[in-house]
């Protein structure tokens, strides 16, 4: 989620306005698509960002750019983007706007981290006032492993700026990576005046529970979310809550109620992230025919979306063709994602999986590796603890029992309050017992 002048939840009402009362002003269409999506509401936000792109010649030739650079860019067809950012930066190299649309596509999806700090950087130096500058800057710095210089930057951006209260959510998150829980309450207590802040507040506390294994407490916290999407009136939210319930379920062999929590979210919302989001879901827990359907739609509306095509589609595929038994077609299946995995470590725990169906433990090894590598960028990443386990099953695969053992026992100790009843859990402390 990005916050910057203009692009708040509180300006929609003053966007609508501007549009009944000039029905072509092409701007309004464009900020509007730019505020639904920093919000997750993706539908909307690709009708605004649409009906602005129709309107462009009507606009200003900065305006074009903007409305060039955000249609190509937020409706993921990222080379494109990048593209039209990069002309963006060469005609108006005093706009802070696509430094930081640039910084956020390196730095959230492609996992290159030093390009997202250079354009962040930059980003400041033009306009320091501009909260994204501090906000993407850090969040390059946490995936380089510069955590110091992350909360530094933080720090200068409250200093300039007392009132981005955003940052105080991004230092939260160091306190917690660094195991500083004082510091992450102190930091929170900030956020709570604002719903859209609170609600990443509560995500972020149901992804460390799951993270834990403790399945129950998660989904306390992703209701509470919910409840505030509800209220915000988010569907997309809503029944992302719902379908990251389900993901979760389903990764803990949760498999009945995972199918659940996806029908349950695609009821609330059909968006086209919705129902790649429940299609995951529904795979993992062995739903193959709806997942490959839901798939198969979203691919057929969206030909020229690079993560949707690359990644998102074929991810669904390959998770269906590994409850098939096909690994070396799964493997297959996920190689047009490679470019865009630094940073997305599903692509990476599904590959690794893959492998171990394969009977391949070092490769295995090393994709579950180079998520754990993710540690700072990723922490609350429930499959950081799976990874762990995944690392303890390719290292038995190899032979290697004491390091299989370590890795389990890394495990183990992450899970040490779990709930008990986790089928994962129990296929864990059986495999573990075996190899002492």
């Amino acid at each position: 989620m990005k916050h910057s002048a203009g692009d708040d939840f509180a300006t929609i009402p003053f966007y609508k306005r501007a549009i009944e009362l000039d029905p072509n002003f092409a701007m309004a269409y464009a900020r509007l698509g730019t505020v639904y999506g920093n919000f997750g509401q993706v539908d909307l936000s690709e009708q605004y960002r649409n009906k602005a792109f129709e309107l462009k010649e009507r606009a200003s030739e900065r305006e074009r750019l903007y409305i060039t650079a955000h249609y190509y860019a937020d409706s993921g067809q990222l080379e494109k983007g990048i593209a039209a950012c990069e002309l963006y930066k060469q005609t108006y190299p005093r706009d802070v706007t696509p430094y930081v649309n640039l910084s956020a596509t390196y730095v959230l999806q492609l996992g290159q981290f030093e390009k997202a700090l250079e354009n962040a950087q930059k980003a400041i130096q033009i306009d320091p006032d501009e909260v994204r500058g501090y906000e993407h800057s850090a969040r390059a710095y946490i995936g380089l492993n510069r955590l110091d210089e992350a909360k530094a930057i933080l720090k200068a951006g409250l200093q300039r700026n007392p009132a981005f209260v955003y940052l105080h959510d991004n230092l939260a998150y160091i306190a917690y990576v660094q195991g500083d829980m004082a510091t992450m309450e102190k930091e929170e207590a900030f956020l709570h005046d604002q719903p859209e802040l609170e609600m990443g507040v509560a995500l972020r506390h149901g992804d460390i529970a799951a993270l834990r294994g403790q399945l129950q407490r998660a989904r306390e916290f992703y209701e509470k979310a919910r409840q505030i999407t509800q209220r915000l009136q988010l569907k997309d939210g809503e029944a992302g809550s719902l379908a990251g319930q389900g993901w979760i379920l389903a990764h803990f062999g949760h498999s009945k109620q995972a199918i659940e929590t996806a029908d349950a979210a695609l009821a609330i919302s059909q968006s086209y992230n919705i129902k790649l989001f429940a299609a995951s879901d529904l795979a993992l827990a062995g739903e193959n025919k709806k997942a490959l359907e839901l798939a198969a739609q979203v691919g057929r509306e969206r030909p020229d979306d690079t993560l949707t095509q690359a990644v998102n589609v074929p991810l669904i595929q390959a998770v269906a063709v590994l409850n098939s038994g096909t690994a070396k077609k799964g493997i297959e299946l996920l190689n047009p994602a490679s470019p865009f995995d630094k940073a997305n470590t599903f692509v990476m725990y599904v590959r690794g999986l893959a492998y171990l169906k394969m009977g391949q433990g070092n490769e295995a090894a090393q994709e579950f590796q180079k998520i754990l590598s993710l540690r700072n960028f990723a922490a609350t990443d429930a499959l950081m603890s799976m990874a762990q386990l995944g690392l303890g099953r390719a290292y038995r695969l190899q032979g290697e029992k004491q390091k299989s053992r370590t890795a389990y026992q890394d495990f183990l100790a992450t899970w040490k309050d779990a709930d008990p009843d986790i089928p994962i859990l129990k296929e864990a402390k059986s495999e573990y017992a075996k190899l002492l």
